[in-house]
């Protein structure tokens, strides 16, 4: 119970963090290649965690039949997601890429029903129904709402994140060995970093300007190094449906840093939907605590 207290307010914390840090993406990508600041990025964080993994932990080995998994996991969590991610918000609003990232919670509940044959309570089912409705009326508080747009790329690549971040829980779900989180972001991140190295050979190299080498390294320390060893270690303890539903907190934090750090407007219904989103993150997240039998089997 003490475990799962303390995932409960370390994942918050996380989505705090990586809600902060698409306003960064934005910042790193008008400079350079979406792609290469990926590698840029996971370099950095490879480097620190495998120092401390070989320092504090030397007894950690992978077992042989998950040494595939963690490749693919590292090509899917990291090196795809970050493509499309960093991309998305290289052709659309930071907040906007938010958003839709926040359909994660659905697909999960999708993918672990026919993958992991999970129960889905109604009161889950609820929260991310509600969480829904929350994305919608914030996406529909845009003037750029259509995906027929300008920001059509941007907006089907944020999407197309969010499917690949789902591939990446079920395959990090499925590893046969018991490993620390910082083991596991560790040999991540290194085949992510492998997987985008070929960014190296597309672009023109040139040192950046110190703005985005602070919010790289923000990007690479923060939200990469301590954020996958808090995300992973929530995954453990809370499973894939209440972690993915918290990142629907994500776009809140989002809307409220572009109001305060890039003076944008908010909107009443940007408002209305963030608070829809609390609540089916609550549902989600605490409604087994309610005692409500005849619903609980519903799916």
């Amino acid at each position: 119970m003490k475990n799962k207290r303390i995932a409960h307010l370390l994942i918050m914390l996380l989505m705090i963090i990586w809600g902060v840090s698409y306003l960064s993406i934005k910042i790193i990508v008008a400079e350079i290649d979406p792609t290469l600041s990926a590698f840029y990025r996971f370099t950095i964080a490879a480097i620190i965690l495998f120092i401390i993994l070989k320092t504090k932990y030397p007894e950690e080995k992978i077992l042989k039949e998950d040494r595939l998994l963690m490749a693919l996991s590292g090509l899917t969590g990291v090196a795809f997601y970050f493509f499309f991610e960093n991309y998305s918000v290289l052709y659309t609003s930071a907040s906007n890429v938010a958003v839709l990232i926040s359909s994660i919670p659905v697909f999960t509940l999708i993918s672990q029903r026919i993958v992991f044959k999970e129960r889905i309570t109604f009161l889950k089912l609820s929260g991310a129904s509600l969480s829904a409705i929350g994305i919608v009326i914030i996406i529909a508080s845009k003037e750029r709402i259509s995906l027929f747009s300008a920001g059509t790329w941007g907006d089907l690549m944020a999407l197309a994140a969010a499917l690949t971040w789902v591939v990446y829980n079920i395959i990090t779900s499925k590893f046969k060995g018991s490993y620390k989180s910082i083991t596991v972001t560790t040999h991540q991140i290194i085949w992510g970093c492998l997987f985008l190295s070929p960014s190296l050979f597309f672009n023109h190299l040139f040192l950046p300007s110190p703005k985005v080498i602070g919010n790289t390294v923000f990007l690479a320390v923060l939200c990469s190094c301590i954020g996958y060893i808090i995300y992973i270690y929530c995954l453990e303890h809370l499973g894939a449906t209440i972690v993915t539903t918290y990142i629907n907190l994500q776009p809140i934090v989002t809307l409220i840093c572009a109001r305060l750090l890039l003076k944008e407007n908010i909107t009443i219904w940007q408002v209305l939907g963030s608070v829809v989103i609390i609540l089916g993150v609550f549902l989600v997240s605490f409604g087994e605590k309610f005692n409500i039998n005849k619903f609980e089997d519903m799916v």
